[in-house]
């Protein structure tokens, strides 16, 4: 792409040089950050490749153009680097500045994008140096003076390459120059045409936001997942065992699945908690985890959803004894191992209307399409006995309440002692005082407990207390000090997202069922962290905004020229939200944070034509000349850098490799925002700057009582490189 535009063998070797460079100097500077290689760095320098190219092709463009005008090497490199020197200083600072907000937001955001926005700002600033030092200094040795590179062009070999290939290819950039002149020329004609279509397009753009899903972050095919499996209540650990060997044989039908880690039951506190306890899969021992590995996503036809769900549905429709039983996908954010992704929590006193209400949320959930593998985290059944105690004949035989709750509690659960039984090479056990099996079967062996007074005297518990049986919960959950019970879903690529079905749920829930008062619906999952963390983003896309407006008013000198700039952020949303909605992608903080990226990417873009608009009106040309002849002399380079940003993003964008599938909507914003936004910027931007100079006109009229026109700095007759 670059031989082809520059049309000089030797330009494309400089940067073929120049880009390595900086990316090596990025790469070093990620040492003394404390960071390493991996998904999120790389997609961060992989981001930074378009700027890298940006800054090589604007001084090799602009050293050339000079170099036509008859100069020499040395002449030519210093005049047309200082051309653009603010140009590229402003861009540089300007989009790390717009990333800065996101090193500090706080919260999982900070978390999520630390690693993904250094090496983008340490390219940004290793491409600036390398742009001032080894870019210069190879332009001045190498290019050639352009009599000489004519007299090269007729030589062998390269005479063919010349002739039959760049030359099409240069006549083509020529005519595309001219029909831009030429469409200039009309919008400036037709002024209020051009602004009317331009409305036009962000209206329509826009509207595409409102057929797009959001979610918290895009899924990820990393071929891990992990289970949790609950028998139904009061399930033995000899059942549950029974249960995950039949699960067991349904994951080895599918030979996509390499391993499988499974942990079953649970240990007691002093030894481990489970590999894979995340505060939602409670050990218990009528419940397992499980771990799975599958084959890489290049190596089998079936994504890890597809495969997850064949298992679920299997276990659930052949396994008798299964309450729940959900299997999630690792990821590759930080909320890789958290709750289910869409979770609607149900808040109450009672455990028993909690119960109901949650089973009817659930049956909602369940014919609700984009759901999958809908399940609440607790839910009534497990059987309990309930001892009421008499205060008067407990007092009687020198017993307190806390004293006979304590011995029916250790009685029937166990106690531990204060030694350990160890074992040579063995690793050490803690040792479970409690009675014997058949002293604690059924309900009279619990009335024939003895308790233990303070003298030593033993009395049944049937004589202190009564017993009454109850149903209670497998798990008390509370949120802000209130019962609560979750119903927790999952939802799938080409479907609704999460927060969609989410909100879905909940109005449907709200609508049709009878909600007792004191009793209500929240949302939890991904939507508590989404809006948290949207909200964090939004904030950094107006801080960033400010940055680099300030930017550009310390370039520009003056307040109202930047504001041209700015115009173009509309332009790149409406080609972000459409490409988003061709592409089946949701808004997500992925696409968030790209868009704060792409803002810097398109409003380089007005720079570059307004820094050489303003050049020209320096020297004393009229306005709509300084349009029509600036504007096409900035279009090689804008278009070189906008088409290798493009071919760079088409992998992640359409073909992610494993792990990369949660950025991919990095690459879909980044092409639609480029592709719409410097094509509209192109034709608009210098539109824009014709209405804000009458307005700064009209400001200067009606408020400083006099006529402004555009101050001439520079002698007039100097001379312009030209294309």
């Amino acid at each position: 792409v670059v031989f082809f535009f520059l049309g000089e063998w030797r330009g494309t070797l400089i940067a073929m040089i120049t880009i390595p460079t900086s990316l090596a100097i990025a790469i070093l500077l990620l040492l003394p950050a404390g960071m390493t290689l991996n998904s999120g760095t790389l997609i961060g320098l992989l981001l930074s490749i378009g700027r890298l190219v940006d800054d090589t092709i604007i001084d090799i463009h602009a050293v050339e153009r000079h170099l036509r005008m008859g100069k020499t090497p040395k002449e030519a490199t210093i005049d047309g680097i200082a051309e653009v020197r603010l140009a590229v200083l402003a861009s540089t600072f300007m989009i790390a500045l717009a990333l800065s907000p996101l090193l500090f937001c706080g919260g999982i955001v900070q978390l999520m994008f630390v690693e993904l926005v250094w090496p983008l700002i340490f390219g940004l600033l290793a491409s600036m140096l390398v742009s001032f030092t080894l870019t210069a200094l190879l332009c001045a040795n190498w290019l050639r003076p352009e009599a000489e590179r004519r007299l090269a062009e007729t030589r062998r070999p390269y005479c063919y390459i010349h002739t039959y290939a760049l030359m099409p290819f240069q006549r083509g950039l020529d005519w595309l120059e001219a029909g831009y002149a030429r469409s200039i020329q009309w919008m400036l004609r037709n002024r209020f045409w051009s602004f009317s279509r331009k409305m036009v397009i962000i209206i329509v753009g826009f509207g595409f936001y409102f057929f797009i899903g959001s979610e918290m972050m895009p899924l990820a095919d990393v071929g891990q997942a992990y289970g949790i499996l609950e028998m139904q209540p009061g399930t033995s650990f000899e059942e549950t065992e029974r249960a995950v060997f039949a699960i067991e044989r349904i994951m080895l039908k599918h030979p996509e699945i390499h391993k499988v880690s499974t942990e079953i039951g649970t240990e007691t506190m002093l030894e481990s908690t489970g590999t894979y306890f995340t505060g939602y899969a409670m050990p218990a021992a009528n419940a397992a985890t499980f771990m799975l590995t599958l084959s890489d996503m290049s190596e089998r036809e079936r994504d890890i959803w597809q495969i997850i769900d064949s298992v679920q549905a299997e276990a659930m429709r052949t396994v008798p004894g299964i309450r729940r039983f959900q299997i999630k996908e690792m990821g590759s954010d930080v909320m890789a191992s958290a709750q289910a992704p869409i979770a609607l929590l149900i808040y109450g006193k009672e455990f028993e209307v909690l119960d109901h209400l949650g089973k009817q949320v659930e049956a909602i959930a369940k014919r609700t399409y984009g759901m999958h593998q809908v399940a609440t985290d607790w839910t009534m059944g497990l059987p309990k006995w309930e001892v009421k105690v008499d205060p008067r004949r407990a007092q009687e035989v020198g017993l307190t309440v806390s004293e006979i709750a304590e011995q029916s509690y250790y009685a029937l659960h166990g106690g531990l002692t204060n030694e350990f039984y160890r074992l040579p090479n063995i690793r050490q056990n803690t040792i479970l005082v409690r009675y014997e099996p058949e002293d604690r079967a059924t309900a009279l062996d619990l009335e024939n407990l003895y308790i233990t007074t303070s003298d030593g005297r033993q009395v049944p518990l049937k004589s202190v207390a009564t017993l009454e049986k109850r149903a209670a919960p497998t798990v008390i959950y509370h949120d802000n000090m209130r019962r609560v019970i979750s119903v927790l879903g999952f939802y799938r690529r080409g479907e609704p997202p999460s927060m969609d079905l989410a909100m879905e749920v909940q109005m449907k829930a709200m609508a049709e069922l009878n909600w007792p008062p004191g009793y209500g619906i929240e949302m939890r999952g991904d939507m508590t962290q989404m809006m948290d963390s949207f909200r964090r983003l939004l904030f950094g896309l107006m801080l960033s905004i400010v940055f680099m407006y300030l930017v550009l008013v310390a370039q520009f000198r003056g307040f109202m020229q930047p504001l041209q700039m700015i115009f173009s952020l509309p332009l790149e949303l409406a080609g972000v939200f459409f490409m988003l909605w061709l592409t089946h992608q949701t808004f997500s903080t992925v696409s968030i944070m790209a868009v704060i990226v792409l803002t810097g990417m398109d409003i380089t873009t007005a720079i570059l034509l307004i820094d050489m608009i303003m050049r020209y009106r320096d020297r004393g040309v009229p306005r709509d000349q300084a349009v029509i002849e600036a504007c096409p002399q900035r279009l090689r380079p804008i278009l070189m850098t906008s088409l290798i940003t493009i071919i760079v993003m088409i992998p992640v964008a359409f073909f992610p490799k494993t792990g990369m599938d949660a950025y991919s909507s990095v690459g879909t914003v980044v092409i639609g925002g480029l592709a719409v936004g410097t094509m509209l910027s192109l034709l608009d931007i210098p539109i824009i700057h014709t209405y804000v100079d009458d307005f700064i006109k009209i400001i200067n009229r009606i408020f400083l009582r006099r006529e402004w026109e555009w101050p001439v700095t520079e002698r007039a007759g100097t001379e312009m490189p030209h294309s």
